[in-house]
């Protein structure tokens, strides 16, 4: 995308503003004028209600904060004043500080403020019944994926289940809020960063008519809290982990997270779809050391939760109410593991792989719901044993057992029931592909209390130029696309001479600029409607071994919002740019067992004769992309394996990278020369290798497997350009 260009009209519309802002009003505040109307400083205190004057103040952020708010019963106007903590040309992840700092103040207000450019753009601590309204907080920090269309990264991995001590905050937050009862945030808009509104220690709370869409990871986040009421929310396209056709991890990121004694909430009326998954929610540790609590007696009621790469809700070690909501397209529509005592009913499946799957749930009521197509309709299991460092299973009943099946419709289910190794199952009046049988019997109603919509509150459908589906769940380094800037989107293997390509984005006209390493293309201009069908074409990638293909499309049309909040007026030229680098590496890859005798780590020579001996398995492979959770291929064990991959290719001269991620340990020579060495036992390590390259090399990785998850991957590409 042309990042230079959307940067300039950021640039010039700041420095304008700033130099009206300046020159006729001067530095501080102004008696004169209004002595409750000031400008923002660095490290400015505030301490009674103001407003600020409207304007743009570029001010780094640090621990501290760059505004802070100290006081009881204080409102900050912002109107509309915008308070920027990035520098020109830096990246999200290099965002650091926070932009407005609450500590220690009851019924602080803040409204109207637009705060980008910080780790954290508003944090509040020990602040009760604080309210915040009518603010946007988009294009805050963010990191980097490292994951892509064909591959997957551990290292995008997220895990949120320890905050006690703030541990949430290394990954950057719109909103974060700790001991802060009673709070209220509305009208809050976020996108364009890694986590919306995060929530420790908040009970009593009310969260409703926010849009907090199009992030990396999470949209609202609970840590023990308890008591809230979140509601009217659009939490769509909170995601990453995620391609379409390639893998589908969700690498817990989620719409909705409600984490460690978590209960009683209210989570209603929200559209929390396209998300890793729509509702995470899970006991917590304190729950799995000792088997009490958990998240309980949260009624989560007529949201929807569909297009979920994982599970549209995942509920586990708890007690809840699950009742009348949306769930289509999902690998799993609920998966309930460990989950008691809990009521799922009056819910519309649609199309989902499986659409529950509860192993090891005690008592649930499953009841007047309606599940159309899908692989497997309600699958209850139990497994022969339990993890040994479980606290939870010691104390806890943990068989599959005393359920109720009652009421619900089936309609082109591969497989409606899929019960084993479960006792005391009750079913009564479900019907299987049965026309007679109604989707949801018109005389249902909710068997707990269920709150009623508020008046006036926001339409939380998506807009129509708003893509729908897991296909259009697309995730570069930045997070999920938004379709407010034209893209061109691989939709074949880039492996292909020919590959397919999706113009998205707002409707305008467009043409290829210039290409380079491309043949040709099915078509060099064109019309785009955001709101019609796939818009496809055709581009063959010019011949040879190695191939960088860098395409530029022009566009113009309706406005575009770029990737990083950048506007380009309707109208205005603005230039896409697509690139890839092809080098396939011919891989011969040999696979071996070592035992104590040949151990990698402790007889090294041994292992040495083992694999210049014969291996147990050998294949060939252009893609040196592995990740294996279980064993690697038949006849091989799950741990204790080794891996022998030389590969040879032919690359033009200049300077490269080479990217390697291992799991346990791991050698790689280039051209006989040894250039990284972790012969160690470690989790995913992602390692990059500076070098100069020109003309044939030969790369050989030498890597051996221990125990649990294990990965090898390799790939070369050219020294990156370090931009936004």
């Amino acid at each position: 995308m042309n990042i230079r260009h959307s940067r300039l009209v950021l640039a010039a519309t700041a420095i304008i503003a700033a130099a009206a802002l300046f020159t006729s009003c001067g530095p501080g505040i102004d008696p004169a004028a209004d002595p409750d109307v000031i400008e923002l400083t660095p490290g400015l205190i505030i301490d009674h209600s103001v407003t600020i004057r409207r304007g743009l103040y570029p001010i780094p952020g640090d621990s501290l904060g760059a505004i802070r708010i100290v006081g009881d019963s204080i409102i900050v106007d912002f109107n509309g004043a915008v308070l920027d903590g990035a520098t020109a040309g830096q990246a999200p992840d290099e965002f650091s500080g926070i932009g407005i700092l609450v500590e220690k103040s009851a019924a602080v207000t803040i409204r109207n403020a637009v705060v980008k450019g910080y780790k954290v753009a508003v944090m509040g601590i020990d602040v009760p019944d604080i309210h915040i309204t009518e603010s946007d907080f988009s294009y805050n920090w963010r990191q980097r994926l490292k994951s892509t269309i064909e591959r997957e990264s551990n290292d995008d991995w997220m895990s949120y289940h320890n905050n006690e001590s703030d541990e949430w905050l290394r990954f950057g937050a719109a909103v974060y809020l700790r001991r802060a009862d009673r709070a209220r945030v509305e009208h809050v808009r976020v996108t364009g960063g890694e986590n919306g509104l995060m929530l420790t220690d908040v009970n009593n709370g009310t969260f409703i008519n926010n849009t907090i869409t199009f992030n990396s990871a999470i949209g609202i986040g609970l840590y023990r809290s308890s008591g809230n009421i979140i509601s009217h929310n659009r939490l769509d396209f909170n995601v990453r982990g995620h391609s379409p056709g390639v893998y589908h991890r969700g690498q817990d990121s989620a719409a909705l997270l409600l984490y460690e004694q978590s209960s009683g909430n209210t989570i209603a009326f929200n559209s929390a779809t396209h998300s890793g998954d729509g509702l995470f929610l899970w006991a917590g540790q304190s729950t799995m050391d000792t088997g009490e609590g958990g998240c309980n007696d949260n009624l989560i009621y007529h949201n929807d939760f569909s297009f979920a790469p994982t599970n549209g809700i995942e509920v586990t070690f708890s007690r809840n109410q699950i009742i009348q909501n949306r769930i289509e397209g999902c690998w799993h529509g609920i998966w309930g593991g460990y989950s008691f005592d809990t009521i799922i009913e009056g819910n519309t499946f649609t199309d989902n792989e499986e659409h529950i799957a509860v192993e090891h749930g005690q008592r649930l009521t499953v009841a007047f719901n309606s599940f159309t197509g899908g692989d497997v309709g309600l699958k209850f299991w139990e497994r022969a044993s339990q993890p040994a460092d479980w606290g939870y299973s010691k104390v806890r009943e943990v068989a599959s057992t005393g359920h109720m099946f009652a009421q619900n419709s089936f309609t082109g289910v591969g497989q409606p029931f899929d019960v084993t190794n479960t006792s005391d199952v009750e079913r009564e009046s479900n019907w299987i592909d049965d026309p007679s049988g109604p989707a949801i019997p018109a005389s249902y109603t909710p068997s707990v209390p269920v709150p009623v919509a508020l008046p006036g509150a926001i339409d939380i459908s998506l807009p129509p130029q708003i893509k729908t589906g897991r296909d259009y769940m697309l995730i570069d380094e930045w997070g999920p696309y938004d379709f407010r800037s034209p893209v061109l989107w691989p939709r074949s293997k880039r492996s292909d001479l020919v590959q397919t390509f999706e113009i998205l984005g707002p409707s305008g006209e467009w043409s290829i600029k210039s290409a380079e390493g491309v043949k040709s293309f099915s078509r060099a201009s064109g019309s785009h409607l955001a709101t019609g069908g796939p818009d496809l074409i055709e581009v063959t990638r010019a011949p040879g071994s190695t191939v960088n293909m860098v395409i530029e499309m022009e566009f113009t049309g309706d406005v575009i919002t770029d990737r990083f909040g950048g506007h380009i007026p309707a109208g205005e030229p603005f230039t896409t740019r697509y690139e890839h680098f092809y080098l396939p590496i011919d891989w011969d890859v040999q696979f071996f067992v070592w035992d104590d005798e040949t151990d990698p780590q402790e007889a090294y020579p041994a292992f040495r004769r083992l694999i210049n001996g014969q291996p147990v398995l050998t294949e060939s492979t252009t893609d040196l992309a592995y990740q294996w959770y279980r064993a690697p291929a038949p006849g091989l064990p799950e741990n204790r394996f080794a891996t022998i991959a030389e590969g040879t290719f032919q690359i033009p001269e200049g300077d490269y990278e080479i990217d390697l991620t291992s799991d346990d340990g791991v050698r790689l020579w280039l051209d006989g020369k040894l250039i990284h060495d972790d012969w160690t036992y470690h989790a995913p390590r992602q390692e990059i290798i500076s070098v100069r390259l020109g003309g044939s090399h030969l790369i050989r990785a030498e890597h051996f497997e221990i125990d649990g998850y294990s990965t090898l991957m390799v790939a070369i590409r050219p020294v990156p350009t370090r931009q936004p």
